[in-house]
């Protein structure tokens, strides 16, 4: 992966980050957190399908970059799980 790619990995030994291992959580972090340079760079490295598919499942896109995405995409919002409305809690319990 890129340098210019570290910062966004602030939390992580990015020198032992594989993207082949963890392409899924590398999408996310980009998508959620980068600039122009690093989106350039996703978009050359990976396939509109498959950044759909990281928007679609991500749980943990804010709502404005999953909206953002969804509308560039094409995305129907009802398809971005977190774009979802979330199950009201239970009632009574047992």
């Amino acid at each position: 992966m890129p340098d210019f790619l570290q910062p966004y990995f602030w939390d992580v030994d990015f020198s032992r980050l594989r993207l082949r291992e963890r392409e899924f959580y590398v999408i996310e972090r980009v998508l959620e957190y980068s600039d122009d340079q690093a989106i350039r760079w996703l978009k050359a490295t990976f396939s509109s399908e498959r950044l759909a598919d990281v928007v679609r499942r991500s749980r943990r896109l804010s709502p404005n970059t999953a909206n953002l995405w969804a509308l560039v995409l094409d995305i129907p919002r009802d398809q971005v799980r977190c774009l979802s409305t979330p199950f009201p809690p239970m009632l009574g319990g047992s």
